[in-house]
């Protein structure tokens, strides 16, 4: 053998010798430890079997999301190897970043030695005491998964998993997308309970038949995170996420917080625009009358002749009240109707600064039609920080008698005192009498379980027998006041603060008012809370006036708008804004064409 020969072959040694040093490097000891699999550690229940235990697991890293502005830990699935044949177990895990894993991929095998905890109901492992890269190029094949499960326990034993959902799914909410970056989807559109359910059993029934069917959307970040990603970043004024939206298919890793179950999504969001924006509605015909009702979310103009802010609720500064100013009088002006019941105006009178001035002189100078007021008291009407207004086209009606209320309890305690008009249309003699509605709120339910205002765990939250009362009590006094009882021709309309199946409204119903929407759109909804759709807004009309409506809607301006696109986000986004009436308030207007 020459001397190039035996030096070729002396190198071939000695890069043979490295070689195996750095495999033994990467190969550490931990990489040869017994493991507890993971379908050990979830286990078949709510609650880890081994929670506080030291274990070593391994893993297939399926998504890693370390980084302080995101979750803060990454995601291993079992290799085929390690799992079991029990179907309620998981076999996937998030992993608490407390070690610098931040260049782990996807495909990696890795080991870990921590602690299993549940935190916020999620199982997972912390305080990482041993890691190791142990191999890599892995794939994990995503489970095919769709709504509505059947059972929360399904939900449960796909916790840590990758999945791949192939339906299209349904934009129910996205109240909490400005600050986490979320949405609600289920297989389908979902309504509040007693919105078409009697409340008790049937509505139960149908509250958990919700729970089953929804998923939240995350976006793998932190909450409050600075980071925007889609669908948040490609939200703006004019592309809007609607609830009633679709997404297409989308692959991710079910993950939970405090028993919701969401998705951290592994592949893009794709948004389908199935609820398109709606246009405003036409001018009413000629000899129909509009009556409408609104709640304004808020509309406080300032404090005093100088309009001074902060104020008790609404706008923040002044530039935030003129962006609320825009849109309410941009969705008022839309509206096209005769009569207007507003709720949740400031209560600061009647005065050349008051709300209902300011709202009323700007309604007229945009519209170029007649708008005015009814002043129902030298000052301020009722005690409350909100009160109740009432605007009409004096082109169009005439108001008759004097403006009255209710002050019998619980209104001006617990229900704000009603307004009560009555109009007669210029192309008739006829008198309408218009009530205008804001019962007590849901919120701020009796600390002592005893009282009957408590929460009865029937559907109808608290406060429904206050509500109750209110419904009562304005049909009274409708009934036996001297001047009204004598026009049968009367709406009931505001924000009744209860859906459609629940007992205010069904005891109006018993008082032979009309719920007419019913005939024109059974499903229509004025307002979305917790991802459901229902009517806490109604016009309700007399049996005199009932075959008198020709058509009855909500417009759909507000209540399926995601709330980053509200006048109080413009300075967070400036391309959240507009001077629309799309997201005006939290609730959509209601509106009855009326022939006279």
């Amino acid at each position: 053998m020459n001397k190039r020969n035996i030096a070729r072959a002396s190198f071939t040694a000695i890069s043979l010798l490295v070689l195996s040093s750095c495999a033994q490097v990467t190969q550490p000891e931990l990489c040869d430890s017994s493991i507890t699999p993971i379908y050990a550690i979830q286990g078949d229940g709510f609650q880890s079997p081994v929670s506080g235990q030291q274990v070593t697991t391994r893993g297939i890293v399926t998504a890693n999301w370390q980084s302080e502005a995101e979750l803060g830990g990454f995601f291993i699935a079992s290799e085929q190897a390690d799992r079991d044949d029990n179907a309620l177990t998981s076999e996937g895990l998030f992993v608490q970043a407390s070690a610098n894993l931040t260049s782990l991929k996807q495909g990696d095998l890795v080991y870990l030695t921590g602690t299993v905890a549940e935190l916020n109901e999620l199982t997972q492992l912390t305080n990482l005491s041993q890691h190791a890269v142990c191999d890599s190029g892995y794939t994990v094949e995503p489970t095919s998964f769709q709504l509505p499960v059947t059972a929360k326990e399904q939900f449960e034993a796909l916790e840590g998993m990758p999945v791949q959902i192939s339906q299209e799914l349904v934009v129910n909410g996205h109240y909490q997308l400005l600050r986490h970056g979320q949405f609600d989807v289920a297989h389908e559109r979902l309504y509040t309970p007693t919105q078409h359910h009697q409340p008790g059993a049937e509505a139960q029934s149908q509250a958990k038949a919700n729970a089953l069917a929804r998923l939240v959307i995350d976006d793998n970040l932190a909450p409050n995170s600075t980071i925007m990603v889609a669908p948040k970043q490609n939200i703006t004024a004019t592309n809007s996420l609607r609830s009633g939206d679709s997404i297409g298919p989308v692959q991710g890793i079910i993950s939970d917080f405090r028993g919701s179950y969401r998705l951290q999504p592994t592949s893009q969001i794709s948004v389908v625009t199935t609820n398109p924006r709606p246009a405003a509605p036409e001018a009413p015909t000629t000899n129909t009358l509009r009556v409408a009702a609104f709640n304004v979310l808020n509309y406080f103009n300032g404090e005093g002749e100088n309009k001074q802010f902060p104020t008790e609720r609404g706008a923040k500064t002044a530039a935030e009240f003129e962006r609320q100013h825009q849109k309410i009088i941009a969705a008022l002006g839309q509206l096209n109707a005769d009569i207007i019941g507003l709720l949740e105006l400031e209560n600061d009178g009647y005065a050349s600064h008051s709300a209902i001035v300011e709202l009323t002189t700007a309604l007229t100078a945009a519209t170029g039609q007649p708008w005015r007021y009814v002043q129902a008291a030298p000052g301020k009407f009722g005690s409350d920080d909100i009160t109740n207004g009432l605007i009409y086209r004096s082109d169009k009606v005439t108001p008759q008698g004097q403006p009255l209320t209710v002050t019998q309890a619980p209104f001006g305690q617990r229900s704000r005192l009603p307004l009560i008009q009555r109009f007669s249309p210029k192309n008739t003699v006829e008198n309408v009498v218009v009530a205008v509605n804001h019962f007590k709120s849901k919120g701020g339910c009796p600390k002592d379980n005893s009282d009957p205002n408590a929460n009865q765990s029937d559907g109808q939250a608290c406060w429904n027998k206050v509500r109750v009362q209110s419904a009562k009590a304005l049909a009274d006094f409708i009934d036996n006041h001297e001047d009204l009882k004598r026009f049968p021709l009367r709406v009931l309309m505001g924000d009744f603060n209860a859906y459609a199946q629940e007992d205010p409204i069904q005891t109006l119903l018993q008082r032979g008012y009309y719920n007419r929407i019913d005939a024109f759109n059974p499903h229509a909804y004025s307002y979305v809370y917790d991802a459901q759709a229902g009517s806490l807004d109604h016009l309700l009309v007399s049996s005199q006036l009932a075959a008198r409506v020709v058509y009855q809607a909500i417009w759909s301006i507000n209540a399926d708008e995601p709330t980053l696109l509200q006048y109080n986000n413009a300075d967070a986004n400036p391309n959240w804004y507009a001077p629309s009436p799309y997201r005006a308030s939290d609730h959509d207007p209601i509106y009855a064409d009326i022939q006279f």
